[in-house]
């Protein structure tokens, strides 16, 4: 009851069912920020950070975090871990070295390697990242995470990001989706490792799961009666940037036309260069899906639309 009412006192703090708490970020958990997600069992787990420090450290000061879990390798996953150093860290057995070293994290997320500077950079001296290191466990697809009362089933979700998971906690059937997350923008795979069509299947097989709520790392939790709905809403968004591609081509466009017209960002990001960077990926994916579907044909650099 003590941890229930220190909890309560924080203005971020958001009860979903018995011992699992939303952890809101800043800014409304949008980018560099994310949701967290407390589990209060016979240990306090926390699954990512987000959150940013001045939360971690009013949240660890409220009800000291035991064990740190990471969803996945994004920065808005693991913004502020490195004021939980000292506390078990988990990550998932996809999850490579390259968390440990933001230059290697950097040429992992990003093709060219003066981008991929310029990215660590930015996660350096703009978002304050720090490096991972060596976790003291590691778990994998459908492995039961026992902390008491809180049991967690890993859930490996590859397409977003290749170490991407979600989370099924047994007792409370609540489904944490993480970066499957039901936001406007859409389906996100802007990695050089993100892949849209693995992506879709993750997308429909978490939606077999039977949860009785769903809370992702940019949104606030749905019940089950609302998921329906999203699920269609965040699928049928695939085709909607497919389409938007396809529009393009009919224009006859090449790549850098394709990256001035701006379809995922509409040119509204702050860095131009990760917008470049970023975009280019997403192009790049759904051009060689039209491709391969007999719908575009690339000739001297433009590519064009059978209609």
């Amino acid at each position: 009851m003590a941890i229930t009412t220190e909890l309560e006192k924080l203005h971020f703090i958001h009860p979903m069912a018995e011992g699992i708490y939303l952890i809101n970020g800043p800014d409304q958990s949008r980018f560099p920020y994310g949701n967290s997600f407390l589990l209060c069992g016979d240990r306090t787990v926390l699954i990512d950070t987000g959150i940013g420090v001045e939360r971690i450290d009013a949240l660890d000061r409220a009800v000291r975090i035991d064990t740190l879990v990471i969803s996945h390798s994004h920065p808005d996953h693991i913004l502020a871990w490195h004021r939980l150093t000292d506390r078990e860290l988990l990550l998932s057995a996809q999850t490579d070295d390259s968390v440990c070293d933001l230059k290697q994290l950097g040429l992992r997320f990003v093709e060219k390697r003066e981008d991929a500077a310029h990215w660590t950079w930015v996660a350096e001296n703009e978002m304050g990242l720090h490096p991972l290191r060596q976790p003291d466990r590691r778990f994998d697809d459908g492995q039961v995470l026992d902390f008491g009362n809180i049991q967690l089933r890993a859930i490996r979700a590859p397409g977003h990001l290749m170490d991407h998971y979600c989370f099924f906690e047994l007792g409370t059937r609540t489904l944490f989706s993480t970066d499957i997350d039901f936001t406007g923008f859409g389906p996100w795979y802007g990695n050089p490792e993100g892949d849209p069509a693995l992506f879709q299947q993750s997308v429909a097989m978490l939606r077999q799961i039977p949860f009785e709520r769903i809370c992702s790392s940019h949104k606030f939790p749905m019940a089950v009666v609302d998921a329906e709905r999203a699920f269609d809403k965040y699928l049928a968004a695939f085709d909607h940037q497919q389409e938007l591609i396809f529009d393009l081509c009919r224009q006859g466009l090449d790549l850098e036309s394709m990256l001035r017209a701006s379809p995922f960002y509409r040119n509204r990001m702050p860095d131009a260069t990760l917008q470049r960077v970023f975009e280019t990926q997403m192009i790049r994916k759904n051009l060689a899906q039209l491709i391969a579907d007999k719908r575009v044909v690339a000739e001297s650099g433009r590519y064009l639309a059978f209609t």
